[in-house]
């Protein structure tokens, strides 16, 4: 089975040499905080690097809130935060990126209250730009949201927060069965990864991707 490795918002040239160093299959550059002018000058130096050595680059265009790592249930950016579908366009034409990290109404981390996803927005991207649409922020949402994501045009779904969250849940669970007696490391991991595995093939199946890997 292919398997890729991937450097997540990195936020300068030095961090994607030294991930692409070590051996990433494709990067990410997230210059979504800085000036358009300066996301496309850096995100366009990067790409060039990066094509040199035959890795892929992602980047991000439109503001994302929240973060995967402190979960701090952050609301969404304000509309006029979204990725504008012209600028999007003139972007990816600029920079010859790979990949397109775009803002719609996700959210990195937990998600506060329901979700309003702009598939519209989406979806006039999606016939502007000829590269994958990347979602940040992909977990926690109803099952039925998932094939109308990736029926708007996204190719590229993040999904952590809610898995990474239920599996503590799980672990409890684990704990709680178990006779204290009988408990070894080697049961608690065996938990996990049944977890991780089973709840992956999962989502893999909403999102219409089950066998879909070419090597």
């Amino acid at each position: 089975m292919p398997v890729a490795t991937f450097l997540d918002h990195g936020h300068s040239l030095e961090e994607a040499a030294e991930a692409i160093r070590l051996g990433a299959s494709s990067v990410m550059f997230d210059g979504s905080a800085l000036p358009y002018e300066e996301n496309v000058r850096q995100t366009r130096e990067i790409v060039r690097m990066a094509h040199a050595m035959g890795v892929a680059v992602e980047a991000e265009l439109g503001s994302i809130a929240g973060s995967a790592v402190e979960l701090g249930n952050a609301p969404p950016a304000p509309e006029a935060y979204f990725t504008d579908p012209a600028l999007a366009a003139e972007f990816v034409r600029r920079t010859d990126v790979d990949v397109l990290a775009i803002s719609f109404g996700n959210v990195h981390g937990p998600y506060r209250g329901e979700p309003r996803l702009d598939l519209e927005r989406v979806r006039a991207i999606h016939t502007l730009v000829e590269i994958p649409l990347a979602m940040h922020g992909g977990s926690g949402l109803a099952d039925a949201l998932y094939p109308s994501i990736v029926a708007s045009g996204i190719s590229k779904l993040g999904y952590y927060t809610a898995m990474g969250m239920d599996a503590v849940a799980a672990l409890r669970h684990q704990l709680c069965q178990a006779e204290p007696a009988t408990l070894a490391y080697h049961h608690v991991i065996g938990a996990m990864v049944r977890y991780f595995r089973d709840e992956a093939k999962r989502v893999f199946a909403l999102a219409g991707c089950v066998g879909k890997a070419t090597p």
